[in-house]
């Protein structure tokens, strides 16, 4: 089993006396120049624990263009995520979008074949309900924090980001997305921003003010496929995996 020395203003717990009374020794040269540990000696034990990752798919199910190839991108990095969960503990959960409000699909699970029931009944439908489905994912994600069953939280939204549901009477849907993405980029360790719509000139990219407003990373929709939201998955488990997170945190990362 391995250690190292404490982070500064980490709180040690878990000392490995044996690596802590070899730094001492190593530090003073000869053992017969007193015993006194001092708490630059200290080292930590390091043990080995797989910790659960939940992944949270918003998914934009409204009738716009392009729904089935975003539909069937989702379903496929849903079961390809769960499919590899017994190696790295993937539990996952899908809120869907269209219509008047939001449905949760899917609660965090890690059966492959609890998902594949709940997303065949994954179909376009009317108008974007964001707000509703960000409100949604917002105390699920809670859920999953109070009880401690994920060691980290991702949350993926794909959309074209043309939110038209307004959550709150009278509200402006648009704006109520942007008081609420960062909320739930506080609860999530990372965001993931995959927009649906192509680039073009004179086009408006929400997606891209959201990443930007939530501080979450942006993937254009080059991003949507199975195999390209799976690599963004792998690299937001990667950073909030790290002991120092990056510094680009509260401005939206572009990435391909």
């Amino acid at each position: 089993m391995s250690s190292r020395a404490p982070r500064p203003g980490e709180r040690v717990r878990d000392v490995d006396w044996t690596s802590t009374l070899r730094a001492s020794l190593l530090r003073r040269g000869h053992p017969g120049l007193g015993s006194t540990v001092l708490p630059r000696d200290l080292r930590v034990r390091l043990r080995r624990t797989t910790e659960k990752v939940f992944v949270l798919f918003l998914v934009d199910a409204s009738d716009s263009m392009g729904a089935g190839r975003r539909l069937a991108v989702v379903k496929a990095s849903v079961l390809a995520l769960l499919r590899r969960a017994y190696q790295q503990r993937h539990m996952v959960g899908v809120i869907a979008f269209g219509g008047r409000q939001a449905q949760l699909l899917l609660r965090p699970t890690a059966s492959v074949s609890l998902a594949r029931r709940a997303l065949y009944q994954l179909r376009p439908e009317g108008a974007t309900p964001m707000a509703d489905a960000l409100a949604q994912g917002l105390k699920l994600l809670h859920e999953v924090g109070s009880r401690g069953t994920a060691g980290s939280k991702i949350v993926v939204l794909l959309s074209d980001g043309e939110a038209n549901v307004p959550l709150h009477q009278n509200a402006d849907p648009q704006q109520e997305v942007m008081d609420l993405l960062p909320r739930v980029k506080q609860q999530a360790d990372e965001l993931i921003c995959i927009d649906t719509k192509t680039l073009a000139a004179g086009r408006v990219q929400e997606m891209l003010r959201f990443a930007e407003t939530a501080g979450g990373r942006y993937y254009g929709a080059e991003a949507l496929s199975a195999g390209r939201v799976l690599s963004a998955v792998g690299r937001a488990e990667s950073s909030s995996g790290s002991p120092e997170r990056s510094g680009q945190t509260g401005e939206a990362r572009g990435e391909q």
